[in-house]
């Protein structure tokens, strides 16, 4: 066989190698599924954040975000954040990390408790013995919360 030959079949070879390894690497990225973060936005988030995500509002709060003022001490009390407008306040862009942070608990969310005792119950904490299970939740409550975004 010719050195041309062998160089062609060499880069072909390399080529198809290079494709098959990126299909593989490319199906392991499991894609978001905002209509499931949606629903684990409805379940776990919306009792205290609202159902529209915008924090407490009277008529679309979630029934934690009303709480009774003599319940707990003034400086303890955290309003619910507004999770439609952590684009604008980031400057145009969604922190998709920060918000995925928050939700594993690898934040500083008081509100959020500890990942002993998550504030939406065990959860994600369940979850922790399956990783790719783990991630794929968080990642669909991520997308959903950027779905969510208000517009300019």
């Amino acid at each position: 066989m010719s050195h041309a030959k062998l160089t062609i079949l060499a880069l072909l070879f390399v080529a198809v190698a290079f494709a098959a390894s990126a299909q593989r690497g490319s199906s392991r990225t499991a894609r978001a599924d905002v209509a499931a973060g949606a629903q684990l936005f409805h379940d776990h988030c919306s009792t205290c954040h609202g159902v529209d995500g915008k924090g407490p509002k009277p008529a679309l709060s979630g029934p934690m975000a009303t709480y009774d003022p003599q319940s707990i001490e003034p400086e303890k009390r955290v309003k619910p954040a507004d999770l439609t407008m952590l684009s604008e306040e980031n400057g145009g862009t969604f922190p998709a990390e920060r918000v995925s942070n928050a939700i594993n608990f690898k934040g500083s969310i008081p509100a959020h408790g500890t990942p002993e005792m998550p504030a939406w119950g065990n959860l994600f904490y369940q979850l922790k013995a399956n990783p790719k299970a783990l991630d794929q939740t968080v990642r669909n409550l991520t997308a959903y919360i950027e779905s969510i975004q208000m517009k300019n």
